[in-house]
């Protein structure tokens, strides 16, 4: 058990809150090891001491994203620091069950589950025969549409192996005593017929067949019809598939909404390997997009002169924009206090740059409005010159730039300024030594001159205010994760 967890439950029985954990109680370890949710049934009497218990432990409320929010039904998240683990309660104050799309049934069943409980070491837990009538009922339903049924079929390995644990003799006879005494509309018959569909396992259209029995026998706890159910479930189905691929497994949000984290830093400093990682470690509960500033897509603007570059590269090789960046930086202000004037096709691509950075960090911020976490790899800094920044000067900066350079030099610059600065911005730092030795590991290896040069432009990067965080990166890896992870929580 984490310290997050061990706290947790000792708090609660401190606190004489009437709780169980009260399903999937046949992976408990894994759950009080933060690897899956911890679901929890609260007395609704208690719902007000058991909010203050978990803010007070440092859970902050979370919603699902793009879906109508479940009635008595809560998320709270929190970090354990100790093991850089997401803790996620799943708070109940009634039990709303049945499809795990829908959630469509509210069962009449809290006192039954509150009531049969016993202790699973520091945890209370309904009684096998208690949790054996909730258990039945669910996999039952999710057997009578076809996204459940889809989603069921995956896990279907699982569900025989909790059926197997929960099903003992003492549990089943139990069961059938709590069903009739709580919830007198379901047939004990057609309970055990479908508890022995889960066990043998029976032939799937027979499961099919015997869910649509158990359905219509729950239909006086419905919460909607099933022509809105079904249309509710369509919708949480494709929402859900949507995170699937983006790399998110529940599509949460914190309350107070998204943010958009910037990791900056010289070449080498391990951005790639902590946004992946970071990516990883939030997904797992909340939406994440991850974006490149460094590298932003092409837009309609730019997708032609996009698809040219390669030829263009290899017609003016003396042009490339890397190229030219390094000239100008090694150049240095000449005595006016400007640099040299840039060649017209560095300064198109720098504003077509400018221009497609901009389209992407406006869409990334409208994204973090709409309560993503954005993850943003390299991002504009204010200092002129700087890697992802301006690299066309200052408007107005000599006389002698002719007309169209000028107007380049205007276009790039207002691009930039009307770019929103992150909500954090991780600024990656490692020796030089260290950057080189990394390139050189690498499976891409950069050449060390421009390792080199984007290491010194990349000492003095600006974000106007902006809360700037500096992490050393020439440490073991766990150690650097675990300082971020504390700080990308406490920018959320």
């Amino acid at each position: 058990m984490i310290p997050k967890v061990s706290v947790l439950f000792e708090r609660l029985d401190a606190s004489n809150i009437r709780y169980c954990h009260w399903k999937s109680n046949w992976v408990l370890a894994e759950t009080l090891a933060a690897e899956t949710d911890i679901d929890l049934l609260v007395k609704r009497e208690d719902a007000q001491a058991f909010r203050a218990l978990i803010e007070e432990l440092g859970f902050r409320p979370a919603i699902e994203v793009g879906v109508p929010p479940f009635p008595s039904v809560e998320h709270h998240l929190a970090l354990d620091e100790a093991q850089g683990a997401i803790v996620h309660v799943h708070a109940y104050y009634r039990v709303i069950s049945g499809e795990s799309l829908t959630k469509n049934y509210r069962l009449p069943l809290e006192e039954m589950l509150l009531t049969n409980v016993s202790r699973a070491g520091a945890v209370i837990v309904p009684r096998k025969g208690a949790e054996l009538v909730i258990f039945v009922l669910r996999m039952s339903v999710k057997h009578a549409t076809l996204a459940e049924l889809t989603l069921l079929l995956r896990g279907w390995d699982d569900v025989r192996r909790e059926a197997s644990w929960l099903a003992t003799d003492e549990a089943r006879g139990e069961a059938r005593e709590l069903l009739t005494a709580w919830l007198p509309a379901v047939s004990p018959d057609l309970f055990d017929q479908a508890l022995e569909g889960l066990l043998d396992p029976a032939p799937l259209w027979r499961r099919i067949m015997l869910g649509r029995r158990v359905r219509s026998q729950l239909r006086q706890f419905a919460r909607r019809g099933r022509v809105r159910a079904w249309g509710a479930g369509v919708r949480a189905f494709t929402g859900r598939a949507t995170y699937r691929v983006r790399g998110t497994r529940k599509g949460l949000t914190l309350g107070e909404g998204g943010a958009v984290i910037a990791f900056v830093g010289a070449e080498a400093t391990g951005k790639s390997t902590v946004l992946t990682e970071m990516e990883r470690w939030l997904g797992r509960y909340l939406t994440v997009q991850r974006v490149h500033a460094g590298k932003p897509p092409g837009t309609p603007l730019t997708v032609v002169p996009n698809l040219l570059l390669p030829l263009l590269r290899s017609l003016v090789p003396g042009q490339r924009s890397t190229l030219v960046a390094e000239r100008r930086h090694s150049a240095g202000p000449g005595p006016s206090g400007s640099t040299e004037n840039f060649p017209l096709l560095f300064g198109i691509r720098s504003v077509l740059l400018a221009h497609d950075r901009n389209v992407l960090l406006k869409r990334a911020f409208a994204s973090a409005v709409n309560g993503s976490v954005v993850l943003c790899d390299r991002y504009p800094s204010a200092g002129e010159g700087a890697p992802d920044g301006a690299q066309l000067g200052s408007p107005g900066g000599t006389a002698n730039e002719g007309r169209l350079r000028r107007w380049l030099i205007e276009r790039e610059a207002r691009f930039y300024r009307t770019i929103v600065p992150p909500d954090l911005a991780i600024y990656l730092t490692a020796p030089l030594e260290t950057t080189l030795e990394r390139n050189r590991n690498r499976e891409k290896v950069e050449p060390e001159a421009y390792v080199r040069s984007r290491h010194e432009r990349s000492s003095n990067l600006r974000f106007e205010g902006v809360p700037v965080r500096g992490v050393r990166t020439d440490r073991p890896l766990p150690e650097v994760l675990a300082e971020i992870r504390k700080l990308v929580w406490e920018a959320l």
